[in-house]
């Protein structure tokens, strides 16, 4: 049972009321801001009356960061094929953070063909040091949405983090409307652990859609993000391919 709650002052010190001898449990349930939660249970055993039991709480100060980084190629003509290369997908914060994803925002100018899910992995302690091509797996989502969908639809769920997945998101595959196209494919990881980092290489297949102009450009968005204490922390890469045409010149006649 919660026999009191208190907030240290602005000299960090807090007291609590006067409370029966017996023995009581104190943990840290927010902290300041910049601050991650120390998890130290903390116990107190009063014995005689007027007894007074101090403790010190020291916390981290947080770092937050997450990263991700977008390749295709430079030049496309329509109709030819495209692969989307991501890489530097990491939480380098040194806390958890929630609700944690990436995600691929797809122009007009393509279409999706098929999705290839990498491998991520949780970081996994051994004797105090840090492995980083081992981890604890965790379950997560692909979800997608279309230019005549505002809401998401699952595209796989319950996916290991341990396995590499072939998704096919071919119109034909989704049962999409002869006008619809999957504008947006987002992986939702939930919560995960600092330095939680891709293993192996995720990668997108489209194609160029036919018709477009010569020199247009198609720029592909992709982004990641967790939230830490309600606040979004997130990184955004972007990548521009040039569309590549033929064009007819017609010569002038020469001779006789």
């Amino acid at each position: 049972n919660v026999v009191d709650t208190i907030k240290s002052d602005r000299n960090g010190r807090a007291v609590s009321k006067t409370l029966p001898l017996s023995r009581y449990t104190i943990r840290e349930i927010k902290a300041p801001a910049n601050y991650s939660i120390n998890p130290t249970v903390m116990t107190a055993y009063l014995e005689f009356n007027g007894q007074i039991v101090t403790f010190e709480v020291q916390d981290s100060s947080v770092s937050t960061g997450i990263s991700i980084k977008k390749t295709g190629p430079v030049q496309a003509v329509p109709g030819q094929p495209i692969r989307y290369v991501f890489s530097q997908i990491k939480n380098s914060s040194n806390v958890a953070l929630d609700s944690f994803y990436w995600r691929d925002q797809l122009p007009t100018q393509v279409t999706v063909l098929v999705g290839i899910g990498g491998d991520c992995r949780q970081p996994e302690d051994q004797r105090g040091k840090r492995r980083p091509h081992r981890g604890q797996p965790l379950s997560y989502k692909v979800v997608y949405k279309t230019n005549l969908s505002g809401d998401y639809r699952t595209l796989a769920d319950n996916l290991s983090t341990s396995k590499v997945y072939v998704l096919d998101a071919r119109p034909a595959v989704l049962g999409l409307a002869a006008n619809e196209r999957v504008t947006e494919v987002m992986f939702v990881f939930g919560n995960v652990k600092a330095g939680f980092a891709q293993v192996e290489t995720p990668y997108i297949y489209a194609t160029a859609r036919s018709g477009l102009a010569n020199n247009s450009g198609i720029v592909n968005v992709a982004d990641v993000g967790g939230l830490f204490n309600g606040q979004w922390i997130q990184a955004v890469s972007r990548w521009l391919t040039t569309v590549y045409t033929k064009t007819t010149v017609k010569l002038p006649k020469t001779g006789y």
